[in-house]
């Protein structure tokens, strides 16, 4: 089982993800030509997909200015960006999650072929499934005359084939904020899949105060609410809120001796949790450059590109919170993982 998901399964280091240039991008390097404005839309601070997005450009002098606008996590501030884009009417706009690219592009429900921003051309990224979340009609296809973008979550399916070779649960708990719309719509895919897979999904959900905004003394309360229901390992498939927070959110759960299992790579490097299959941020947003590139500098109409994705994973493991937990990887991962200490 194992070596047939791994020949599926390229990791990420040591490789190139992103291939050519386009032609256009490659030739006006260094070019006397027009700067193209780009604005980008991101939910907490510029993290390291909209930074490797901005690399994209400043490595190659392209003429593109990016300015970015942190919304800090608050959506009430999304109409007044909104209003101000479509006054502004950049070359492109970047939106980063799920709630920036719902708020500012519509949904296809919504606008049909067509988007919020009217006519100027929008680009969408670390959006975990936007065919779920009706920001495009299908990978190939964005159905969208003026939308495109980059998805960047490994699909559930392959996650947790990978995560059960390491320990398989017979109840999986997920904690999410209500407010998140892609924590929403991946407990939905869990729920779908449970059967499947054979476990039983046991799901808790913060409770915002009356600002929309959870407080992170709530975590531990969460976590132990979950663990009560029986959960016997955490998983976490998309979360801006717990990834943010996501020190708080591993300790609580081994205090508690659950393993954390996410689709965020970052939660193991730098949060402690147990393992990780996912992809780099920072290749997401050059990825994102690379698509952006097309649409500024090389005219191409953003609802004629497919939604490009990578397809090179990481599997990240963390010994040091293994021997904590007292659960050793085998060693069919091992071998394949990159591992932190």
């Amino acid at each position: 089982m194992l070596e047939r998901l791994l020949a599926g399964l390229v990791l990420i280091a040591g490789c190139s993800l992103l291939g050519p240039m386009p032609a256009l991008a490659q030739a006006q390097e260094g070019a006397d030509l027009p700067e193209r404005h780009v604005h980008m839309v991101v939910w907490r601070g510029c993290e390291e997909a909209c930074k490797g997005f901005i690399r994209y450009f400043e490595d190659r002098d392209l003429p593109v200015r990016i300015e970015v606008t942190d919304v800090a996590g608050d959506k009430n501030l999304l109409p007044e960006v909104q209003t101000r884009l479509i006054a502004e009417r950049p070359d492109l706009v970047v939106t980063w999650g799920t709630t920036v690219s719902s708020s500012l592009l519509g949904t296809r429900a919504e606008h049909g072929t067509g988007s919020a921003l009217g006519d100027i051309p929008a680009l969408f990224m670390i959006v975990a499934d936007p065919v779920a979340s009706d920001l495009v009609e299908s990978y190939e296809v964005s159905g969208r005359d003026h939308v495109s973008g980059v998805r960047n979550r490994v699909p559930e399916e392959v996650q947790l084939r990978l995560m059960f070779e390491y320990f398989r649960p017979d109840r999986l708990g997920v904690l999410n904020h209500p407010g998140e719309l892609n924590s929403t719509l991946n407990t939905e895919s869990l729920r779908d899949i449970a059967q499947e897979f054979g476990f039983s999904l046991v799901e808790h959900l913060y409770t915002p105060d009356a600002r929309g905004d959870v407080p992170v003394a709530q975590i531990p309360e969460a976590m132990a609410a979950l663990k009560a229901k029986g959960a016997e390992a955490i998983y976490v498939g998309s979360s801006s809120y717990n990834l943010e927070h996501q020190k708080e959110f591993v300790a609580a759960a081994a205090a508690l001796d659950l393993p954390v299992f996410s689709a965020y790579t970052q939660m193991v490097e730098e949060g402690g949790a147990l393992m990780a299959i996912g992809t780099s941020y920072a290749n997401v947003g050059r990825l994102a450059a690379l698509q952006a590139a097309a649409i500024v500098l090389d005219g191409e109409a953003a609802g004629s590109l497919p939604i490009k994705a990578l397809n090179r994973y990481s599997i990240i493991l963390n010994m040091t919170s293994a021997r904590q937990l007292g659960l050793y990887p085998p060693l069919s991962l091992i071998g394949v993982a990159e591992v932190v200490q």
